[in-house]
């Protein structure tokens, strides 16, 4: 009887917990309707990539005036047949046909019409933006997000730009898109409101995409694997429906090879193409002068040989046409009034044109990079770094090279997914000594000042160590992060109290005791529910391993401990009040931060960084590097809750350095002497 009973009360503070979410988010659903959640998670995704863009510098001095023509016609659909299908939808097309461009021809544009293009021009409001690497596509999806956010009427379709580096065509594009929006708004996982009875249960996030209220602005097709290219198109096609607008972006190259395999023919359905083009070279030439303090200024005069080059087949002159090599030429070698008193002085802009040095356009870009990570880590800039050149480059090769050999290439880079870096026996044994040393010396302080009595302090201490070592086999590392428990604003006066009132009334069913003792429990865990959604802050990577952590301390320690306490009251009945509790503590402290440990990704994070601390890979404050990389230096950019480099470009360089990095005297120049 005792033994039922232990087993039931150990089970129902977990019960009530999973009660106490489901009926929490119910009442939160039920408050919103689609078209609210539509509008807050717009007011998230537009505060997202303002900052963004500030971030990126993408309007500092001015945005730079990136100009595309029409995609080549043996790219995309002929453009009589999109006016043709778009007449032919039920409802009429989208847009005014008499705004549509008679020819092809007048899809071609520049800088802010894009939004234009997108919504007023293209029939069927599907576009493809193709271009060489660097030339301005994700920059130019984000300025089309931003104009579709601000024509967007009231609880209309909300634009969300995902990379696809991480979508295995094999699984259903949707399921897919509603886990990048979970990730990055964990409050589109509140259940739906409830359409019907008996309607299966879906989440706000799955919602949105049954109801054609996220509109996908698709980045890095080119960054699948190249055999999914063709598989992908036609997973798209079969995703999407015919009057479902979408835009996808890719390199010419990938996209073309995609499209025109000898052995399947498959496009986009339903899609214009726009091409982007070079930028013209009297305006990455007044770009340039601009950044560097304007036209009059001696600055701008450092200039005047590399402009010379623009527009030519120089080396110099192909490097400076793309809105990558601008912003990385500027970074290096424009004066800023922070590095007016740097012992050296910053390089000068002459020595882009030396074909001696720099045959190529490919010697020229290296060069680039190498000189970008010591500009960027200056020790003389307004937020001066914490870490030193040479300790920056090298954390930056060996996170590029993870994500290049650990994560596929992608360009997501999830600290929750720092553990893979890690060689497998490696992490193996980690995780089981650490979930070990956890439960053992967790339990055993508690267990063992209790065996004292009979066994003494160090028997308990070692018995529960022992017992700890062996959980750990079992243990292993989150997938994801988790979100999902925190304090109410109740006080602990107030959970008791409704702890006591259901004690004693259970009591007088199942035994006063019992009662009480689930009651106690009860009233610990009462206060603990889940995250109340804010959809208008997007959660980054920051913010998304406080919360997890959170959730491990609060959800494991206080879960497992209401159930081990209530368990001991319920032992202790035949062994003893104090031996019961001690034994039912300890026992739960034990298995509460050890199913911690799998439920939550801190832990594996903790873990990952001090293997690759000791082994100088990164630096103990690796989260603030990440934050600073992102916000201060521009080597980083943010996607929701996950960090990208800059450029993939930039990425792969870093990848191929050698390891460890060796000496350079270049990365050493900006370093204080």
């Amino acid at each position: 009887m005792a033994e039922t009973a232990a087993t039931w009360l150990m089970g129902l503070p977990l019960t009530f917990l999973a009660w106490k979410a489901f009926y929490h988010d119910r009442v939160e659903a039920a408050a919103l309707d689609l078209g609210t959640v539509a509008d807050q998670l717009a007011q998230a995704v537009q505060k997202q990539w303002d900052h963004e863009s500030a971030t990126r510098r993408m309007n500092d001095p001015y945005p730079l005036p990136v100009a595309w023509r029409p995609a080549d016609a043996d790219l995309v659909e002929a453009w009589p047949l999109l006016a043709e299908v778009a007449q032919s939808w039920p409802g009429g097309p989208p847009g005014d046909p008499a705004r549509w461009p008679e020819e092809v021809a007048g899809l071609a544009g520049a800088a802010a019409e894009i939004g234009e293009v997108f919504t007023q021009l293209v029939p069927t409001r599907r576009l493809v933006v193709l271009g060489e690497p660097g030339s301005g596509k994700t920059m130019l999806l984000v300025r089309l997000l931003q104009d579709l956010i601000e024509q967007r009427s009231e609880g209309g379709s909300v634009p969300v730009l995902v990379s696809l580096a991480t979508w295995d065509p094999r699984q259903p594009l949707e399921g897919w898109l509603a886990e990048q929006l979970r990730r990055s708004h964990p409050g589109l996982r509140l259940p739906a409101p409830a359409t019907m009875p008996g309607a299966d249960a879906i989440d706000l996030a799955q919602a949105l995409l049954d109801t054609r209220l996220i509109l996908p602005l698709l980045d890095g097709f080119d960054e699948l694997p190249p055999a999914m290219h063709s598989l992908a198109l036609s997973a798209l096609n079969r995703a999407l429906p015919a009057k479902h607008p979408v835009v996808l972006a890719s390199r010419v190259t990938a996209y073309r090879t995609a499209v025109q395999r000898p052995d399947v023919m498959v496009r986009l359905n339903g899609a214009a193409g726009i091409h982007l083009l070079p930028l013209i070279p009297e305006q990455a030439a007044a770009y340039l002068r601009r950044d560097a303090g304007g036209e009059d200024s001696a600055a701008a005069d450092r200039w005047a040989t590399a402009a010379i080059h623009l527009g030519t087949d120089t080396p110099v002159g192909q490097a400076l046409s793309t809105p990558l090599g601008l912003f990385l030429a500027r970074t290096i070698y424009n004066p800023r009034p922070y590095i007016s008193a740097a012992p050296a002085p910053i390089p000068h802009p002459d020595e882009l044109c030396d074909t001696t040095a720099f045959p190529t356009r490919a010697a020229l870009d290296a060069h680039l990079f190498n000189a970008f990570i010591p500009a960027a880590y200056t020790p003389h800039h307004p937020h001066p770094p914490r870490w030193p050149v040479p300790r920056a480059h090298r954390t930056l090769v060996f996170l590029a090279r993870h994500l290049e050999t650990n994560r596929d290439s992608s360009p997501d880079l999830a600290w929750w997914e720092l553990h893979q870096a890690l060689p497998e026996p490696s992490r193996h044994l980690m995780v089981r000594l650490t979930a070990g040393l956890t439960a053992g010396l967790t339990a055993g302080l508690a267990a063992g000042l209790t065996f004292r009595l009979t066994v003494g302090l160090a028997a308990g201490l070692a018995a529960a160590l022992a017992f700890g070592l062996a959980g750990g086999l079992t243990c292993g590392f989150a997938s994801a992060p988790s979100t999902q428990l925190r304090w109410s604003s109740g006080t602990l006066a107030t959970r008791l109290a409704f702890g006591l009132a259901f004690g004693l009334a259970a009591g007088f069913a199942g035994g006063l005791a019992a009662g009480l003792a689930a009651g106690l429990a009860i009233g610990l865990t009462v206060g603990l529910t889940t995250e109340k959604p804010d959809l208008t802050t997007v959660i980054g990577p920051a913010t998304l391993l406080t919360q997890d952590r959170r959730t491990y301390v609060v959800g494991g320690l206080t879960a497992g401990l209401a159930a081990g306490f209530a368990a001991g009251l319920v032992a202790g009945l035949a062994a003893g009040i104090a031996f019961g509790i001690a034994v039912g503590i300890a026992f739960g402290l034990m298995i509460g931060l050890v199913g911690g440990l799998s439920q939550t990704a801190w832990g594996g994070l903790v873990i990952a960084r001090s293997y690759l601390v000791v082994r100088r890979k990164v630096p103990w404050d690796l989260m603030a590097f990440l934050q600073d990389a992102h916000e201060h230096r521009g080597v980083l950019r943010q996607t929701g809750a996950v960090y990208q480099f800059r450029h993939l470009d930039l990425q792969r360089h870093l990848a191929q350095q050698p390891w460890p990095p060796p000496p350079d005297r270049r990365l050493d120049r900006s370093s204080p002497t």
